[in-house]
């Protein structure tokens, strides 16, 4: 049986139960926490531990074993919480992660586990706190209490106080677990039978009787629900804690009522009014699987017609005398009951392996280049019926289009959360007080990009915890509060995802990475006036300004990466900086790898593309400019640089009498021309990466197939302003 998709959402939901829990623990440094984050904690290791035990994941199910009982002690306020607990904590998530990770692989390590062991050590501790006195006063308030108290657990769960339940004087033998699974458990990964055969590992299943759902019709029957329940007879010498803990894991997905060893027949009338079935079905079960005897089974009806009559039961030694239910509970289960009833209503999310969206957008971009070859094709024609129907199926196309790529989109956010740890540890480890700040962290971008997203950001916050910010003495000494900050903001501008990585520390001394450029033989002569040029060295392999090496950086390897990762996602990275105030690094990205609104253009027998959201205005190109050398267009008042695209790229226009235009484009802040021959509309682009032999091709980002099956490049309009600068530097230092 073919597990691995079953395993892949196990790391999914995995991942998710981690990363909630650490962001919990990192929120313990600043308050205390509450009852619902205590209980969030424990739901992660305990699901974590659930379903790594149906696979048989030993290693991450002894570990998370012990994690569970200081968590189950923190949540029942056994213990108090600390704040060491959070650094311990915080060190079994870590570990809990790479068990999760890495034991579907294979064994773990010795040396992982004597790891583990470690951080289990340091919380023996807090499971042996206070366990002798609290044993004690359990003791006394079991000898005190002679109430008669019928408990209905927050789990589903019931049970009864036995030891002072006025009764008939008849108790049963061994724990009855009434068990009846939503009808929807099966879609929720779970499966039954798996958690009554743990029963096994505590005690002995001594009968067991299915209770099957009647279907009025078949034609209703899904044979992906669960029409069962179970009424189990369990022998066992473990408490009931410890036999209602076998179903904690499925308790949100079931109906789950235990009575233990010495229930009375009246709390079996009490639990026979929980369950859906009829009493006198019940009552026969019960009897069969060894519950009730002859005699005790007609003390069971007699004391169900004695709750219907008013009349006191000839059986009862002792009238019931059962609690009434508390107004102010019965009023909140029924609202409770009334907002399941509207949840119901609402709509579901369902997760969706990334793999399959992956290929409903490829097929979709194959539509595209199809639609776009019929409509060249029916463009020829002069059948208006058939051009009308082409363009509503574009039309429509366009709006699959739309929707399949919104698919992949994700919040920024969810990746932002994990850089709050990172900054937390390099804080301490470098001595430093440091805040981090995120916004916009419901900013959506392709999942593909985020995914690639986490190592250059990675790099960029780490440097600047350690190269951005001073230590808290330094702050002082300049008039700045002790704790430095560190803001990741993202927000969308002109089609593109801005990300920023800002710090109001030391600022980069300009003069100090020319100076390095230099002494790397990088560059020569006086520092420029540009600081977009300046700048440009610090991501250069090799060059870095740390006066020493440590164990953060130092070294000149990060920022080089960060730069190839950015240029990957066709996007690209720009620095601003200023002495004593801080540090900014703008990280501007597509928000899509797949689809994109291009313009179309050509020179000579060449098509290109102009990413649309570059393009600000298209003008005719008068004679004045038509130069051999880059020049400046006058554009309403205001120079900018031009430069010819067969310049650039070689292309037999000999010949040719186009007129000439030139496509206003826009990087960032900044704007330039790009002279071409001629002007070819919005063109929807499927982007097809270009192979390994042209990856170190400056000004190219991709191609795309066209409708009549030619192949157009896409530009690159970052890279190819900075090839144009390097080209006009070299001729004019000639």
């Amino acid at each position: 049986m073919d597990l691995t998709e079953v395993i892949d959402a196990y790391l999914v939901e995995s991942e998710e139960f981690l990363r909630d829990m650490e962001s919990i623990l990192l929120r313990t440094e600043v308050s205390s926490p509450s009852d619902n984050d205590l209980n969030a904690i424990f739901r992660a290791v305990h699901t974590i531990k659930g379903t790594a035990g149906m696979f048989g994941f030993e290693s991450t199910v002894k570990f998370t074993h012990v994690v569970e009982n200081l968590l189950d002690r923190l949540r029942s306020h056994e213990i108090p919480f600390q704040q060491k607990l959070t650094e311990i904590l915080l060190n079994a998530k870590d570990h809990l992660s790479y068990l999760v990770s890495e034991e579907t692989k294979g064994k773990i390590p010795e040396s992982k586990i004597i790891q583990g062991n470690s951080i289990l050590e340091l919380m023996k501790p807090f499971l042996k706190a206070n366990i002798t006195n609290l044993s004690k006063e359990k003791e006394g308030q079991n000898q005190n209490d002679t109430r008669n108290e019928t408990e209905n657990h927050e789990d589903g769960t019931y049970s009864v106080n036995v030891a002072s339940k006025p009764n008939s004087g008849y108790r049963i033998p061994g724990y009855l677990i009434s068990f009846r699974p939503n009808r929807n458990v099966f879609s929720q990964g779970l499966d039954p039978i798996s958690f009554i055969g743990y029963l096994k590992k505590i005690g002995t299943i001594r009968s067991l009787k299915t209770i099957p759902e009647i279907i009025s019709h078949l034609d209703g029957f899904d044979p992906e629900s669960c029409y069962l329940g179970f009424e189990i007879h369990f022998i066992s010498e473990s408490d009931l804690e410890t036999v209602r803990k076998v179903f904690n894991f499925i308790e949100n997905d079931s109906f789950l009522h235990v009575l233990p060893e010495g229930a009375s027949v009246e709390d079996l009338a009490d639990l026979s009014g929980q369950l859906p079935e009829e009493e006198i079905l019940l009552g026969n079960t019960w009897k069969e699987i060894g519950i009730l005897t002859d005699a005790s089974l007609i003390h069971y009806f007699e004391e169900l017609k004695s709750r219907k009559t008013g009349l006191p039961s000839p059986a009862a030694k002792l009238p019931s005398n059962l609690p009434s239910i508390d107004p102010k509970i019965q009023e909140t289960e029924e609202r409770l009951l009334s907002n399941q009833n509207k949840d119901q209503n609402k709509s579901a999310t369902i997760k969706v392996d990334s793999k399959r969206i992956d290929n409903l957008i490829n097929r979709v971009g194959e539509l595209v280049v199809s639609c776009a070859n019929m409509n060249q094709l029916i463009g020829s024609t002069e059948d208006s019926n058939l051009q009308e129907s082409s363009m509503l199926a574009m039309r429509l196309l366009n709006e699959v289009r739309e929707i399949s790529l919104k698919l992949r989109m994700v919040p920024i956010g969810d990746s932002f959360q994990k850089y709050t740890r990172t900054v937390r540890d390099l804080g301490k480890e470098l001595g430093k007080d440091i805040k981090l700040i995120t916004e916009g962290n419901e900013t959506e971008l392709d999942r593909n990009i985020v995914d690639k997203l986490g190592d250059p950001l990675t790099h960029l916050v780490r440097n600047a915890c350690d190269h951005g910010l001073e230590t808290p003495e330094e702050r002082e000494k300049k008039g700045k509060p002790k704790q430095g900050t560190i803001k990741l903001n993202a927000y969308h501008e002109a089609g593109s995802v801005i990300i920023e990585i800002t710090d109001d520390g030391n600022g980069i001394q300009k003069e100090k990475v020319w100076q390095k450029g230099i002494d790397k033989g990088l560059v020569s002569g006086p520092i420029p006036d540009s600081e977009e040029e300046v700048f440009k060295l610090l991501f250069h392999p090799g060059l870095s300004t740390a006066s020493q090496i440590t164990n953060v950086s130092g070294r000149g390897v990060g920022l080089d990466v960060v730069l190839q990762n950015i240029e990957s996602l066709r996007g690209a990275i720009t620095v601003k900086s200023t002495p004593n105030q801080g540090s900014r690094f703008i990280l501007r990205l597509p928000l899509t790898l797949a689809i994109i609104d291009g313009f179309l253009v050509a020179v000579g027998q060449n098509q290109f593309i102009i990413p649309m959201d570059m393009v600000l205005e298209c003008l005719h190109f008068t004679d004045e400019h038509k130069t051999d050398s880059n020049q400046f267009f006058a554009l309403r008042g205001t120079l900018i640089p031009f430069l010819r695209l067969r310049d650039y790229y070689p292309t037999n226009s000999e010949g040719n009498t186009f007129r000439e235009n030139i496509v206003i484009v826009r990087n960032g802040e900044k704007k330039a021309g790009i002279v071409v021959e001629r002007l070819l509309g919005e063109y929807q682009t499927v982007i097809k990466p270009m192979g390994s032999v042209f990856r170190h091709v400056k000004g190219v980002s991709g191609s795309s197939i066209l409708g009549d099956g030619n192949v157009a490049l896409i530009i690159d309009i970052p890279s190819l302003f900075e090839r144009t600068i390097a080209i006009e530097n070299e001729r004019l230092y000639k």
